[in-house]
C-alpha cells in the first residue's frame, strides 16, 4: 500500500527587511563570528534560534541581529577563556 502524498511544507518567508548600513554590518559580523566559531548548517541554526529565537538572519530585524552577534561573541570569549584555562593548567601557571 502507498503512502499519501502529503502537500508540500512551505517554509517561513523571509520579510524584507531593508538593507541597510547598519544591517549589512550586522550581518557580516554575525556570519564572520559562526565562521571563526566554526558554526555550519543545523549547528549554525541552532544556535541563532537559542540566541533569537529565529533560524537564520534573514528573518531577524536589526535587534535581532545584534543580538545573535553579542551572543555569538560571548560564545567566542568563553572559547578563549577556556582555552587560556587549559593552557595554564598544562604549562602548570594556574
Amino acid at each position: 500500500m502507498t503512502k499519501p502524498i502529503s502537500p508540500k511544507t512551505h517554509r517561513q518567508e523571509a520579510p524584507k527587511f531593508p538593507l541597510t548600513p547598519r544591517r549589512k554590518a550586522l550581518l557580516a559580523r554575525v556570519h564572520a563570528l559562526a565562521k571563526e566559531l566554526g558554526l555550519e548548517g543545523d549547528g549554525y541554526r541552532l544556535v541563532l534560534r537559542a540566541l533569537t529565537g529565529k533560524p537564520s538572519c534573514a528573518l531577524m530585524d536589526e535587534e535581532e541581529l545584534y543580538e545573535a552577534a553579542l551572543g555569538l561573541e560571548a560564545l567566542r570569549q568563553e572559547r578563549e577563556d577556556n582555552s587560556a584555562q587549559a593552557l595554564r593548567r598544562e604549562f602548570g601557571w594556574a
